[in-house]
């Protein structure tokens, strides 16, 4: 481990690639709406799969919560932007235990 390595670092780049991670979702979702992506029924295999989390939300703040769908829209992004900030953190604490345990 490098002396500069410290627990406040080491949740420092946590932090930041969570909040690269929600960044990403957001547009991510944001840019699939612009360009006409809500589909009812047909929705493209990679999109399901990429964009899940937002499918679920938008549906559950629909339906059961009984939002406007333009709110529902906004719960969607909102899901997919958090569901990719707990991946990319995950992914960088992963990466930096990787690295910990490499230079021990």
């Amino acid at each position: 481990m490098r002396p500069a390595d410290t627990t406040k670092s080491f949740v420092r780049k946590t932090w930041f690639a969570a909040l690269i991670g929600f960044v990403a979702g957001v547009l991510g979702g944001t840019v699939y709406l612009l360009l006409g992506g809500e589909y009812l029924f047909n929705i493209p295999l990679w999109s399901r799969v990429v964009f899940s989390p937002g499918f679920f939300a938008g549906e559950r703040a629909y339906s059961s919560w009984h939002l406007r769908a333009d709110a529902s829209k906004i719960a969607g992004m909102l899901a997919v932007g958090l569901a990719y900030a707990l991946i990319a953190a995950l992914a960088r604490w992963i990466w930096i235990a990787a690295c910990r345990r490499r230079h021990k």
